[in-house]
């Protein structure tokens, strides 16, 4: 059974690589999730809207 010393243990290094990690995954997520949670009532422009928007110009 591992004890109290046997355990490895976390530098502040590595809580702030935890952290850091933590908020980049939120942030993916949310940006791949805001299209269906959009609170606009006339929803933002799907990204094929603004490719063809773009080369209509």
């Amino acid at each position: 059974m591992a004890t109290r010393h046997d355990k490895e243990n976390f530098s502040i290094f590595d809580w702030f690589a935890v952290g850091l990690g933590v908020l980049v995954v939120g942030f993916i997520l949310f940006i791949l999730l805001w299209p269906f949670i959009d609170p606009t009532p006339e929803r933002s422009s799907s990204i094929k809207q603004n490719i063809e928007s773009l080369g209509s110009k």
